[in-house]
């Protein structure tokens, strides 16, 4: 072995390899719960469309297969109601068969039209 004597790897190749396994097995981990979250967002902006906030059938997001279990974050509004998030969209169990949907607002843009 040349260099420090500290060195953990051999050679660059070989801790390039090292690093390139690591980071798949991650990847490979997270890539079935990544799925399951964007295909919710989808189910989520699908049956929004443009509005901010509507209230849907619980049966409607099962039927189009949304996986309940699976969400970003969660948090409480100012009644104490819990929405759980999936990135820019939320929900909550508004009743035994019904769900309100709401999209987080949109920053707006303070850049000037050109």
């Amino acid at each position: 072995m040349l260099g420090r004597t500290d060195k953990k790897f051999c050679s660059v190749t070989c801790k390039n390899t090292y690093t390139r396994q690591r980071r798949k097995k991650t990847r490979d981990a997270v890539a079935e719960i990544d799925a399951y979250l964007h295909r919710n967002r989808e189910i989520l902006a699908l049956l929004m469309g443009e509005a901010s906030k509507i209230e849907i059938d619980r049966s409607t997001l099962t039927r189009a297969g949304f996986r309940y279990e699976y969400h970003t974050g969660t948090y409480f509004n100012k009644e104490g109601k819990l929405y759980r998030l999936v990135y820019d969209y939320a929900w909550m169990d508004f009743s035994d068969q019904k769900i309100l949907m709401v999209r987080k607002k949109q920053p707006k843009n303070n850049t000037p039209a050109e």
